[in-house]
């Protein structure tokens, strides 16, 4: 799964800051609710590499990118971004509930 990011990423350049319209769609699409979750994955990168947006805005991000990665079976990377979602908003209830979810699933798993 993480060559298909990785590869998804290169091709669509998640690590490069998009200054143009691009960055409101990445906007957009990342913090919609009904989202694939490669497409969120994606998006939520390049927004949370382009933005110097609002914290509450980058913590959505997080969170969305974390739920992307946990709808994918990436549940490490999961927990790293819902951390960083409650990092930046620690009243970020959603990503309270979804890290403890993920927890009990990494725990389960002995992951």
């Amino acid at each position: 799964m993480l060559i298909i990011i990785g590869f998804l990423c290169g091709a669509t350049g998640c690590d490069r800051p998009d200054t143009s319209a691009g960055e409101g769609m990445d906007r957009q699409t990342c913090l919609g609710s009904e989202l694939a979750p490669i497409d969120a994955l994606a998006a939520c990168s390049r927004f949370i590499v382009a933005t110097d947006s609002q914290t509450l805005n980058r913590s959505d991000a997080y969170y969305n990118r974390g739920v992307a990665f946990a709808d994918l079976g990436e549940l490490h990377h999961a927990k790293l971004d819902l951390e960083h979602a409650l990092k930046l908003d620690p009243e970020n209830r959603w990503a309270r509930q979804r890290l403890e979810t993920v927890n009990q699933t990494l725990s389960r798993t002995g992951g």
